[in-house]
């Protein structure tokens, strides 16, 4: 490229581990592979030194302020500044900022989100939905930079997400494009093909009976990621042979441990926290289910699949469009415990079998990250 495209990402914090933060490093390389000159723009410092990123260009913004409505403003605004000073081709925004040429939705509409948190938080907390700071201004920036006239390309990560834009925002269809989250699929190849030998040895060394049916939950906020609705389904099927994986943080931990006891399930549910590695968890477990209030696509819904793992996923998480009949269920009502347990029950027939995981695992190869941010830089080069 004689001319390389100057290329531009806005991520607020990269210090962290989290889907966004990987998929900025993932589209950051993509946009390089063509041969664009790109800069990540974050408040977080980075090693630029690493041979890993040589070909990559960073602006360190610091944001001094410590509560995140002061930390999203201030950011923001250098942001603006930023590029006010320096110019690029695209401006392409991963996070909370007004200005972009080009926008991946990865967290949502948070509009969208806030009407979910009705189904589970107190009146009094709906309540201060509308006068909490933080809200407002993660609200107006939202709206601001979706119905921005610079705007160029919007990138939604599930048909979920396109639908609630087009309800809260005015933004042209031509502008939208959905792209599913896109997974390891074949980085993982080692591990699922390895899932046969190692689970007896992992169901040892956790005390869990390798002949019995698991269950994987995998989240962190349990309450908008609806355990408790798990918990109350299995509690319909506790004679079964079942048992149950938490995996995830929640500062409200012992409130769901002491209701899987009230409900009798103390012998059939394991709560292991936070995990910095759950591959084995996955090759363990039969089915993953994912029961959350909202969930624009939630990774652990295609890293399963690419696991071989059954899938029961609520209508609300996004990831659930990536569901085909032999490799998922979805709930249609989240609230309905019935539905949901009778949805567990039918899934206990539907063992992990090594043909069975083959197919499941073959159903989201299309989805490996190379193709999926690919088509997204793709897109983004040529509007």
């Amino acid at each position: 490229m004689k001319n390389p495209k100057k290329v531009c990402l806005l991520k607020h914090r990269m210090g962290a581990t989290g889907g966004l933060e990987k998929s900025t490093w993932r589209i950051a390389h993509a946009f390089a592979k063509k041969g664009c000159d790109v800069t990540i723009v974050s408040s977080d410092k980075f090693d630029s030194n690493s041979p890993s990123y040589s070909y990559l260009n960073f602006a360190h913004l610091p944001c001094q302020k410590k509560l995140s409505v002061t930390r999203i403003s201030e950011f923001d605004r250098k942001a603006q500044k930023f590029l006010l000073e320096n110019h690029f081709d695209i401006v392409f925004g991963m996070d909370r900022t007004r200005f972009q040429t080009h926008l991946r939705l990865g967290n949502g509409i948070h509009r969208a989100y806030l009407e979910s948190r009705k189904q589970t938080d107190s009146f009094f907390k709906r309540l201060s939905f509308n006068v909490n700071p933080l809200h407002r201004l993660i609200l107006s920036i939202e709206k601001e930079s979706i119905e921005s006239k610079e705007l160029r390309a919007l990138f939604t990560n599930s048909h979920m997400v396109k639908d609630e834009l087009f309800s809260a925002y005015d933004i042209q269809k031509e502008k939208v494009h959905v792209i599913h989250n896109g997974v390891e699929w074949k980085d993982l190849e080692y591990d699922f093909n390895s899932w046969l030998e190692k689970k007896p040895k992992h169901c040892a060394s956790l005390k869990l009976d390798p002949s019995t049916f698991h269950f994987l939950f995998i989240g962190n906020g349990y309450r908008r990621k609806g355990l408790d609705v798990l918990l109350k389904a299995l509690s319909l099927i506790q004679h079964e042979d079942f048992h149950l994986s938490v995996i995830g943080k929640d500062k409200e931990i012992n409130f769901y441990m002491h209701l899987a006891k009230k409900l009798h399930l103390e012998n059939k549910v394991s709560f292991f926290g936070e995990q910095k590695e759950i591959k084995k968890f996955y090759q363990i477990a039969d089915c993953l289910v994912i029961p959350s209030f909202y969930d624009p696509f939630a990774n652990v819904t295609v890293e399963a699949l690419a696991m071989g793992l059954f899938v029961v996923s609520s209508i609300s998480n996004g990831g659930s469009e990536v569901l085909q009949e032999s490799s998922g269920s979805t709930l249609s009502s989240l609230l309905d415990i019935d539905e949901l347990s009778s949805l567990l029950k039918e899934t206990l027939s539907i063992s992990k079998t090594w043909i069975r995981s083959q197919k499941i695992r073959d159903s989201v190869k299309h989805l490996d990250f190379s193709q999926q941010t690919a088509t997204l830089v793709d897109i983004s080069l040529n509007s």
